[in-house]
């Protein structure tokens, strides 16, 4: 809950993820699927890693704080999904690697 600011504006909707099981990730990476297509290592605009409690989970939403996790790159915050935009999802659990293409909706109120 925000104190005494406001709500940001969402361009999008709210984007969820869920797994058919927990797990207990070791990396979240969200990128631009445009970045992927066109450099060998793409910026990410969502990217955390374990802290010494990750905390196996099955589902999230995106820019959510995940118990457990924290960002790569100290102070970094998830930059804003645009609608229309397609984005791939690169999740590791242990051994276990994979990834979700998804694009935003427009944020209907």
């Amino acid at each position: 809950m925000r104190r005494n600011r406001p709500m940001p504006v969402m361009a999008t909707d709210p984007v969820f993820f869920a797994f058919d099981r927990k797990l207990k990730l070791t990396s979240l990476k969200v990128v631009p699927v445009s970045d992927v297509e066109t450099n060998k290592y793409p910026h990410p605009i969502w990217d955390l890693v374990p802290t010494t409690n990750a905390v196996p989970i099955a589902e999230f939403a995106y820019g959510m704080p995940i118990r457990g996790m924290q960002p790569r790159v100290k102070g970094a915050t998830p930059d804003p999904l645009a609608p229309g935009v397609a984005y791939r999802l690169l999740i590791e659990a242990g051994r276990l690697k994979a990834q979700h293409d998804f694009v935003p909706e427009p944020y209907t109120p």
